[in-house]
C-alpha cells in the first residue's frame, strides 16, 4: 500500500517508530492493530446500549451467578 503524507506526518511517524524501537512498517501495522481493536470495542458498547434499549438484559446477579457456575466458581 502506498500512501502520499507530507514531510510533516513522515517526520512523525518516523519518530514514533524510533522512539518504541520499532521501523516504520512495525509501527503502521501497531496503529491499524489498535484502530481496529478501537473500532470492535466501539462496537461492542453500541451494541450493548442496542440491547439494553431493546429490552435485552438481565439482573446483574443472575448473569454473574451463571457465569460463576459455569467457571466453577461458588459463593
Amino acid at each position: 500500500m502506498i500512501l502520499d503524507i507530507s514531510e510533516e506526518t513522515r517526520a512523525q511517524v518516523l519518530a514514533n517508530a524510533r522512539a518504541q524501537g520499532l521501523d516504520v512498517d512495525d509501527d503502521l501495522r501497531q496503529l491499524m492493530m489498535d484502530s481496529e481493536e478501537q473500532r470492535a470495542f466501539v462496537a461492542a458498547i453500541e451494541q450493548g446500549l442496542e440491547d439494553a434499549d431493546a429490552g435485552r438484559v438481565r439482573p446483574a446477579g443472575e448473569a454473574l451467578a451463571q457465569l460463576g457456575a459455569k467457571l466453577g466458581f461458588s459463593r
